[in-house]
């Protein structure tokens, strides 16, 4: 089969912009939990020295504030991690991450316009587009070739769903 019938080819632009979206979320969310124990060193070093066991109290909002900046990079983390696992196993971008990237950094953008909050943004207006460029691919795109019952058609490339990184 020559290089130009194959899925990949057809779609290399929607095919690498899904490819980024992902890293580029994984990135930030390794930026912001770096950010977070530079920026709340003090207060990570007090929760440690203090033992662990209920140092984060509702009174002591400094020590909240580092540990939920830090809990929201896991969480970004995770959606970075779950958004190349479908890319991956589906070859498509989920059009809800984009709308929950959307959702958490338009809020945060406004609300403090010095912030991670436009990354959000540009990385989730980034996942809108290239899950709409996906949803272009027909069903017969997105499987590599493979009929509903999971057999590969004539003629048609094995999808490879190996991690490309």
């Amino acid at each position: 089969m020559n290089a130009s019938a194959r899925p990949e080819s057809r779609t290399s632009n929607a095919r690498g912009l899904r490819l980024w979206v992902p890293r580029l979320m994984l990135t930030a969310a390794a930026v912001h939990m770096m950010v977070g124990v530079i920026a709340s060193y003090a207060y990570w070093s007090g929760i440690v020295s203090d033992g662990l066991w209920n140092t984060v109290r509702n009174d002591n909002y400094t020590r909240m504030m580092a540990l939920w900046f830090m809990i929201s990079g896991v969480a970004f983390f995770g959606l970075g991690l779950l958004s190349r696992r479908v890319v991956i196993a589906v070859g498509a971008m989920p059009v809800e991450t984009g709308w929950i990237l959307l959702a958490l950094g338009i809020p945060v953008a406004v609300l403090e316009p010095v912030s991670g909050g436009w990354s959000l943004i540009a990385i989730g207006v980034l996942a809108v587009v290239a899950s709409r460029r996906d949803s272009g691919m027909t069903d017969f795109d997105r499987s590599g070739g493979r009929r509903a019952g999971g057999t590969l058609a004539p003629g048609a490339a094995p999808l490879n769903t190996a991690p490309s990184e």
